[in-house]
C-alpha cells in the first residue's frame, strides 16, 4: 500500500527476545482512509515514517492489534518462496538405505570374493529388508558344471 505519514507518536518501548524495541503509532492517509496502527522500531530514532513524507507500507491486523510496517516499494511486489528439492522426505529415506546397503554388500564382497553383480544383487536384498521388513528368501548356492 502507499500513502502519506499524517502522524507519527512515540509510545514507549519493550524488551522483546530479540532486544529492545521502540515503539511507534503511525497514523497513514491511503485511498482516503485514516490507518493507524503501531511500528516496532530497533532504532530509537526511526526514520521509516516521517510525518508529511509519501511512504510504501503494508498493514495487518495481528492479534487484535493493528500493525505498520514499511516496505521497499523495490520488493513489494515480490514474495520469497522456499526452495524445493527434487527428492521428498520417502525418496530421500529410501537413497539413504540404498546408499547404506551398497556399502554393507560391498564389503561382503570384499570379504567372501564376487565381482560388480554381486554387490548389486546383495545391496538389492538388503535394501529391501531395510525398507519392508520382508526377510530375504534362502538362495542356494549351484555351481555350474564345467561339462
Amino acid at each position: 500500500m502507499q500513502g502519506k505519514v499524517i502522524q507519527v507518536q512515540s509510545n514507549g518501548s519493550l524488551q522483546l527476545k530479540h532486544g529492545l524495541f521502540y515503539k511507534y503509532e503511525v497514523t497513514i492517509e491511503s485511498e482516503g482512509k485514516e490507518i493507524t496502527g503501531e511500528y516496532l522500531s530497533k532504532s530509537d530514532n526511526q526514520n521509516k515514517f516521517v510525518e508529511g513524507q509519501d511512504c510504501h507500507f503494508e498493514h495487518n491486523i495481528v492479534n487484535g492489534f493493528s500493525k505498520i510496517k514499511p516496505v521497499n516499494p523495490e520488493f513489494a511486489n515480490q514474495s520469497y518462496t522456499k526452495p524445493s528439492n527434487n527428492t521428498s522426505g520417502t525418496d530421500k529415506d529410501t537413497l539413504i538405505v540404498r546408499q547404506s546397503s551398497l556399502k554393507c554388500a560391498t564389503d561382503y564382497v570384499i570379504a567372501n570374493g564376487g565381482d560388480i553383480t554381486k554387490v548389486i544383487h546383495y545391496a538389492d536384498i538388503l535394501s529391501k529388508y531395510a525398507l519392508t521388513g520382508d526377510m530375504p528368501e534362502e538362495q542356494k548356492e549351484h555351481s555350474e558344471m564345467p561339462f
